[in-house]
């Protein structure tokens, strides 16, 4: 199946549920730490932080976040129902296939990783073999 090209990371698209995305605008990310649009992340101690590998994401970065001090950043929440556009990464394992519910997020944060098929966060809807993308839900979420 083929889909629409989206940016770098994950990119919202719609809920199953009809419901509008949810933001988290009051939080701070993790002093000294930098992170990309569409990049995954949790929750720890109070302050967003990369997530990555088998990690359980919370949310979504909405815009760039520039290391320093008490940056306030945007974060779409990660709920039921939430589909996402990502590319993939990594040489497919043989269980990187439509269906697959345990796909890790890669080390980058922005992209899931087509050879790890266990213990990871992510569930594949549609895989488009020709863009290296893939329809996503979060199978693991920090909030739900």
């Amino acid at each position: 199946m083929a889909l629409a090209l989206y940016g770098p990371g994950f990119d919202w698209a719609h809920n199953d549920m009809h419901q509008d995305e949810t933001r988290i605008t009051d939080k701070f990310f993790t002093d000294n730490e930098a992170g990309k649009k569409g990049e995954t992340v949790k929750l720890v101690n109070g302050r967003w932080t990369k997530a990555s590998g088998t990690d359980v994401p919370g949310g979504i970065l909405d815009a760039d976040v520039v290391a320093g001090v008490d940056q306030v950043c945007d974060v779409t929440l990660i709920r039921p129902g939430d589909v996402f556009k990502v590319k993939y990464t990594g040489t497919p394992a043989g269980g990187f296939t439509e269906g697959a519910n345990a796909v890790a997020i890669a080390a980058d944060g922005l992209s899931v990783n087509a050879a790890t098929v266990a213990g990871g966060a992510v569930a594949i809807r549609d895989i488009d073999t020709t863009n290296q993308m893939c329809t996503v839900y979060f199978k693991l979420r920090q909030f739900s």
